[in-house]
């Protein structure tokens, strides 16, 4: 590539991420913070941002206060930062926060230090609240709800205040949503003098392993891992037919073990994939629908799955490995459907794949970034060797930044250390705040019965069909999650949805799979899909026509689930590593199949009828068994011959290949 096309490529991948940030600031309200702060607040904002970091990765290696303490610490730092980083609303200044952001910033931190100071006397007082608990408590309960409409969005926190109300009223619903309501002084005991509250399960999750990785993924994106894994990616695939789509799902795939984030993700890589699709040939809608669809697979893809893996492991009580390890053969199929989709696609367009000299240079890149992925390494070692999750963390942050001196590429002196835990501080708000939230949520669904009364009747309406209750419990999960952060929207739907697949005779472990699948597909679920929105932003296309697109490229990861309940071995829950094999064997020639009929294209055009027969072939195959296998495969083989048979015909008689 010539210097002038290589700085004219670099120049548009440069202008495209811009406009991706701001289209994930338009439809992630996460994204939605202060980008220029005037001083001296900028100056406020970057200290306390490094004292928070550093709290977190001391705390982590040399122990930390107990639970509810480290808690509300965790939660002022939070609250502070947020109401100085996010406006109030579009008529706020955009780069200085007003009188009433920095009297709230100041209203969290006094509300979580007085129950820091306190909690031991209301321990000792055999949990007896006095008047000043129930105010402090009624102030940081509506300091979290406005934050969580400031830095998360409108749908966490409707849901929270209906949730309240309900607590409040339930006893003027009529019928089985009754219950016997609880006084407003009752209510605020529970969500902040408890553990069934604000300082619940998810506060904890946010306060031990969700920081510590938020800073560990800045600090691999500070070093370069991000460029090493988009330069692997076009090496790897570019030159393949259709090769910048296929980069584009390579990299999501790598990008994923150091991001959970879907939306964060496109714009990253979307910014210089998005428009080598388009320049290759394909349209624009679909080449911004591969970018969110590959980015959603990304918060699946192990050895890290993003925060929401770890609440899981805290849910289940199990080693965070288990987790990882049981998502490797869902994360495959999934990335298979969509590589093979794209790659469907780009031989039914005639494309081909990028030249010589669109190549990176993989040598240079190798030499100067290679050495940031021993850190990853370390990781997974530690974690597989039953190490906990902060331990882990701690020394893999330690290794990260002793590697990063190696070279002056990847390199994190003083300055690129500050802005890297500046931008690790920003990118916990939001996840915690939907994490202080979501326990609103789960203390109701404790004090009221709600989440088992829905469960029941979800039960007595499936009539007593597991796929009928599987069904719903998808669509459940689906609508909790639509413009929902991902763990957020794990968090919520695990507390409502699985009640129900539990009343099913389904393990913990399954059904917590079974729902974390669909709180990540929400992100290309239309009519809410932010993953697409902010590929349809970079691509220049209509969302809703990206928004389809996508759910179609990720239709494996809507089917797969279904079979994690009713084919354990798929999450690795086997009598033996044959089973294992031949799951994953014909899994993957079942996701083929799949992306066959979803595409319409193998040689020729297919008609609809050998679509059916394919996706038959594909759906029967993906479900582990010995006789539905070889009914996938016999089916598959036949289907095969005949789009052979067509498409040798069709040549022969001198057809023109349909685009």
């Amino acid at each position: 590539m010539s210097i002038t096309q290589d700085e004219k490529l670099l120049k548009e991948a440069a202008e495209l991420e811009k406009k991706g940030e701001e289209a994930v600031a338009k439809v992630e309200r996460e994204s939605a913070y202060r980008r220029k702060i005037d001083a001296p607040w900028n100056y406020i904002i970057t200290v306390v941002s490094c004292i928070f970091v550093s709290y977190h990765i001391i705390t982590a290696r040399f122990g930390m206060p107990e639970a509810f303490k480290h808690r509300a610490i965790h939660l002022g730092f939070i609250l502070f930062l947020l109401f100085l980083y996010y406006p109030a609303g579009r008529k706020s200044h955009p780069n200085r926060p007003g009188a009433i952001d920095i009297g709230l910033s100041l209203l969290g931190v006094i509300t979580c230090a007085y129950l820091y100071f306190n909690i031991d006397a209301f321990v000792m007082r055999a949990g007896v609240a006095m008047p000043t608990d129930y105010l402090f408590g009624a102030v940081c309960i509506l300091l979290v709800i406005e934050a969580c409409r400031r830095a998360v969005g409108p749908q966490l926190t409707t849901l929270v205040v209906i949730m309240l109300l309900y607590a409040y009223f339930g006893k003027y619903v009529p019928g089985v949503l009754s219950h016997r309501g609880y006084s407003v002084e009752r209510i605020i005991y529970q969500m902040y003098l408890t553990t069934q509250g604000i300082f619940g399960i998810p506060m904890g999750v946010s306060a031990t392993y969700m920081v510590l990785f938020v800073v560990l993924a800045s600090m691999m994106a500070a070093t370069g891992l991000g460029t090493l894994f988009n330069d692997l990616a076009i090496w790897a695939a570019g030159r393949l037919t259709g090769g910048p789509a296929k980069v584009a799902v390579v990299a999501s795939a790598m990008l994923g073990t150091i991001s959970g984030g879907a939306a964060t993700n496109v714009a990253t890589t979307g910014a210089f994939t998005i428009p080598l699709m388009k320049r290759m040939g394909y349209q624009p809608y679909f080449a911004g629908a591969v970018e969110a669809a590959a980015s959603t697979g990304g918060q699946i893809m192990p050895p890290v799955m993003g925060t929401v893996a770890f609440v899981m492991a805290d849910f289940l009580g199990v080693p965070y490995m288990k987790i990882a390890a049981a998502a490797i053969i869902p994360a495959v199929l999934y990335f298979t459907s969509v590589f093979v989709q794209v790659d469907l696609r780009a031989r039914a367009l005639g494309l081909k794949g990028l030249t010589k000299e669109e190549i990176p240079d993989i040598r240079q890149t190798v030499k100067s970034y290679a050495h940031m992925l021993i850190p990853l390494v370390v990781l997974v070692y530690l974690l597989v060797q039953r190490y906990t999750a902060m331990y882990a963390a701690f020394y893999t942050l330690v290794i990260t930044w002793v590697l990063s001196l190696i070279r002056p590429e990847t390199r994190l002196g003083p300055k690129r250390l500050v802005e890297m835990a500046v931008n690790a501080a920003r990118s916990a708000l939001g996840v915690a705040t939907a994490m202080a939230n979501a326990g609103f949520v789960i203390g109701v669904l404790g004090m009221t019965g709600i989440g088992l009364i829905i469960a029941d009747n979800i039960v007595v309406l499936s009539g007593g069909r597991l796929i009928i209750a599987l069904v719903l419990t998808m669509v459940v999960a689906i609508i909790l999650g639509m413009g929902l952060p991902t763990t957020a929207c794990y968090v919520v739907a695990a507390s409502i949805c699985i009640p129900i697949l539990t009343k099913m005779k389904v393990s913990p472990f399954q059904a917590h799979f079974f729902v974390l699948y669909f709180a990540c597909l929400s992100t290309v679920t239309p009519p809410v899909a932010l993953a697409a929105y902010v590929g349809a932003a970079l691509a220049g296309a209509s969302s809703d026509k990206v928004g389809w697109a996508a759910l179609r490229l990720a239709l494996a990861g809507f089917i797969v689930p279904f079979f994690f309940i009713f084919s354990p071995v798929m999450l690795l829950i086997a009598a033996s590593p044959l089973q294992i094999a031949g799951a994953l064997v014909t899994g993957l020639i079942g996701t083929c199949m799949l992306a066959v009929a979803i595409e319409g294209f193998i040689w020729t055009r297919l008609p609809i009828w050998l679509r059916i027969s394919f996706f038959v072939a594909a759906v029967t195959l993906m479900d582990p068994g010995l006789l539905t296998d070889a009914i996938g495969l016999g089916l598959g083989a036949i289907s095969l011959f005949v789009a052979y048979t067509l498409g040798k015909r069709q040549k022969t008689q001198g057809v023109a290949r349909p685009a």
